[in-house]
């Protein structure tokens, strides 16, 4: 079997994406990034250890500010950086490389992700944060095609895993690296299509797009049934 290998960095990317589609200002999506990135790495200490990393977070940003802050504000940041952590280690919770640094520069129409990871090396990947309806073909196509490989995908699989050495580690960890991708892909998609849905006038372009959204579903039941296969193999 035969499956794309997925780098730290572009695990960090798929994670980080919807927090920061559809975000106007260049500074509120670059803060939204430094957010994902120490929830990251905050999700790789035991869960009895994050809520004092939490804290210790929480006096930096109160130190780097002359002023007090505002009610609220602590709780709502607390909030969201557990709300990361939980969500990082839902979607990716055997990816344990830590990542020292995630920068995201402006760059016209697009974003540039640029990312340092444990292993010395960084990586830049190109993030569009306003993706344009006239792109809804092209999304349906892709979502046609992941639909119906993650359905066979899990055909094949229960077949396979009842036979021994059906694959090999590197392959099972490939696969399931590959589909906890997939799986935060599907939140971005989510988000995408949810705000073309909410933005659209025309009611037939909302029906097709609310029928994607049912989709997405279907798809999300699919690659947690893969991930379930895999993880039963190890």
């Amino acid at each position: 079997m035969q499956f794309k290998q997925f780098t730290v960095a572009s695990c960090f990317s798929s994670f980080m994406l919807p927090h920061i589609l559809f975000v106007e200002e260049l500074e509120a999506r670059q803060k939204a990034v430094m957010s994902c990135c120490l929830a990251w790495n905050i999700s790789l200490f035991p869960d009895a250890a994050q809520e004092d990393h939490i804290e210790r977070i929480w006096k930096m940003v109160e130190a780097d500010n002359q002023e007090a802050p505002s009610p609220g504000l602590e709780q709502g940041f607390k909030q969201d950086l557990r709300m990361l952590v939980e969500q990082k280690q839902e979607l990716f919770p055997w990816t344990h490389a830590n990542i020292p640094k995630a920068d995201l520069i402006g760059a016209g129409v697009h974003d540039v992700l640029r990312i340092a990871t444990g292993t010395g090396t960084t990586e830049e990947i190109e993030i569009l944060a306003w993706p344009n309806p006239t792109g809804l073909p092209l999304i349906i196509e892709h979502l046609r095609g992941i639909q119906s490989d993650t359905a066979a995908q899990v055909g094949l699989l229960e077949q396979a895993h009842r036979i021994p050495g059906a694959f090999t580690d590197i392959e099972a960890t490939q696969m399931t690296t590959a589909y906890c991708v997939q799986r935060a892909d599907l939140v971005g998609y989510q988000r995408i299509l949810t705000v073309w849905r909410d933005t659209q006038p025309a009611p037939s372009v909302k029906r097709v797009i609310g029928h994607w959204l049912g989709v997405l579903d279907e798809i999300r039941a699919d690659t947690k049934a893969v991930l379930n296969i895999l993880v039963s193999c190890r």
